[in-house]
């Protein structure tokens, strides 16, 4: 079995096979794509050969889906980048496809060697895995010109110490390694641009850079810092409309409240716009934190809000909104929530694409709790969340977790169920169901008894009567040290002994005390104080004497 293992040893294994239940000729590449674009529809197309050449033996199937990803991504890349590396990663992606046997040379480091165009490309072309060698020249060729003359100019700058030049040149060279494929160089470049950024206005906009760079890259590591800055600084830039700044429109003219409601309706239209794409970090980087409850609610604020709008396929689909929030949804909340968050709101039916009927099919079917239905559908659709950038890390993980949630959602109204009935409930045979509850019991996810004589599964109940008991015993433990406690106290009373919960001062003269004790001024005597030692000794004698009674009642 060709598998690809995720990075936790307890997380269950990703089985390409189920890629075989897809045709690669009547595959649908304009739903796949959906309305990606530029880089982020580049990172979709090579996320499946990817994927495929991970495994160590992948199907035919496979590898042929692997193969129209590739070239559908190496047209873009010609297109709208200079990204060279990417370009030969897929060409030899290409030739893969078409030679298994030279899989490992995938990722293999490209090499400056000249290229022969004429018997090469000429004859070939990128179809067959052979890249275009005058397209690679030139775009290194120009990638390397402009980086020069970004660098002289940027030197001229940093001699004159024009910061607003030094800031927007280092820009263009973070732009530059973003067009060349190269986010590691860009990401450096964006920590320099904010040594010379200077008010919120810099700050949001380099913020915004970095996470639409990153969300387009499939790189969720830069996320967590920079959406904290940015919503720092967007507060700062324009604070969100409180009651003091209404209150404040009743003393001014018409005019001028007219002028300060534009400036509000503005101020807050490009906070919706920033707020729409930090939403979508927040939720990528809980989703690959493995929190899909805010994934799931993070996705479904964006569409309650308005949808992406003009950043719509720069980073994310409405159709993967709808589908990443589903799928999380499903594998997090009860089916009352379901229905609350997913099916009861119109934004959610309205984001969903019309090739992902299934959708909507799997969440009405979890609710309604048919879940044999919802299995079924679940397990037909587990090859486009393979696909999916966003969810194919986790793909196995959220399966899982939704079949357990259904395991427990169907048992909880009974006492018992019989095996039988709930295999043909889920689809299932019987030993397979079984064993799946016998692993989620063993777990601790499940808390039943199996029969495996009668076949019959017990729920163990909640015994509130033993619960109960539990807790008045806890009370009569806590207040039989109160007692105690409070025993004690009047015994030291009694004996002379007076307890000040408050540290005196020290008084002129006298010298330390320990605080919360008072053993009786030292009064006079003779020389050393013997009576103020007589008096603490006598006092210490009935303190003794306290304890001891305490200790004799308490054998008694």
């Amino acid at each position: 079995m060709a598998e690809v293992s995720e990075t936790s040893a307890d997380v269950p294994k990703i089985s390409i096979e189920v890629l075989d239940q897809l045709d690669p000729a009547t595959f649908n590449w304009d739903a796949f794509a959906s309305t990606y674009k530029g880089r982020a529809l580049i990172t979709r197309y090579l996320a499946i050969p990817n994927l495929v050449f991970t495994a160590t033996s992948p199907s035919p199937r496979a590898l042929e889906l692997a193969r129209a990803a590739a070239l559908r991504a190496i047209a873009l890349l010609k297109a709208e980048t200079w990204d060279a590396e990417s370009y030969l990663r897929a060409v030899r992606q290409v030739d893969a496809s078409a030679h298994p046997e030279r899989a490992d040379a995938v990722d293999a480091p490209s090499t400056d060697e000249p290229m022969d165009i004429d018997s090469a490309y000429g004859k070939k072309g990128e179809s067959e895995g052979r890249p275009d060698g005058a397209w690679v020249e030139k775009v290194r060729s120009a990638a390397e010109a402009d980086k020069a003359k970004l660098e002289v100019e940027l030197s001229g700058y940093l001699s004159n110490l024009i910061k607003e030049s030094i800031r927007l040149t280092y820009l263009s060279l973070a732009h530059l390694a973003l067009k060349t494929g190269s986010f590691p160089t860009a990401q450096k470049t964006f920590q320099h641009i904010r040594e010379y950024s200077s008010g919120p206005a810099h700050h949001v906009e380099l913020g915004l850079g970095i996470i639409e760079a990153a969300l387009a890259f499939n790189e969720s590591g830069p996320l967590a810092g920079n959406v904290t800055k940015v919503e720092a600084s967007l507060d700062r830039l324009h604070p969100p409309v409180t009651g003091s700044s209404q209150q404040a429109s009743a003393t001014m003219t018409t005019m001028q409240v007219a002028q300060n409601r534009e400036i509000q309706a503005r101020s807050q239209a490009v906070r919706r716009a920033v707020g729409v794409k930090i939403r979508v970090a927040k939720a990528v980087l809980a989703l690959s934190h493995n929190d899909y409850a805010r994934a799931a609610r993070e996705l479904g604020e964006v569409n309650e809000e308005g949808g992406l709008q003009e950043w719509e396929g720069q980073a994310i689909s409405t159709a993967d909104t709808a589908l990443v929030s589903a799928i999380c949804a499903l594998a997090t909340g009860s089916r009352e929530h379901l229905r609350r968050v997913l099916l009861d709101r119109a934004s959610f039916h309205s984001a969903v694409d019309d090739s992902q009927g299934w959708v909507l099919d799997l969440v009405r079917a979890f609710v309604d709790a048919r879940y044999g239905e919802a299995i079924v559908i679940l397990r037909k659709a587990e090859p486009y969340l393979l696909l999916n950038p966003l969810l194919a890390p986790h793909t196995a993980r959220l399966v899982s977790l939704i079949r357990t949630r259904a395991i427990k959602q169907y048992i909880t109204p009974f006492s018992s169920v019989r095996i039988s009935a709930m295999a043909q409930a889920f689809g299932s045979s019987e030993d397979e169901i079984l064993a799946e509850v016998a692993s989620l019991a063993e777990a601790g996810d499940l808390k039943v008894k199996i029969d495996l004589i009668d076949r019959i599964l017990t729920i163990k109940d909640k015994d509130a009567r033993a619960d109960a008991f539990r807790s008045a015993l806890g009370v009569g433990a806590k207040a039989n040290a109160v007692t105690q406690a409070s025993t004690l106290r009047m015994r030291l009373i009694e004996a002379g002994i007076v307890v000040d919960p408050a540290p005196r001062d020290l008084d002129e003269g006298d010298g330390p005390r320990v605080p919360g004790w008072d053993f009786g001024s030292s009064g006079g005597g003779g020389a050393g104080g013997g009576g103020a030692g007589r008096s603490t000794r006598s006092r210490l004698t009935g303190f003794g004497q306290a304890l001891g009674s305490l200790a004799r009642k308490a054998k008694a």
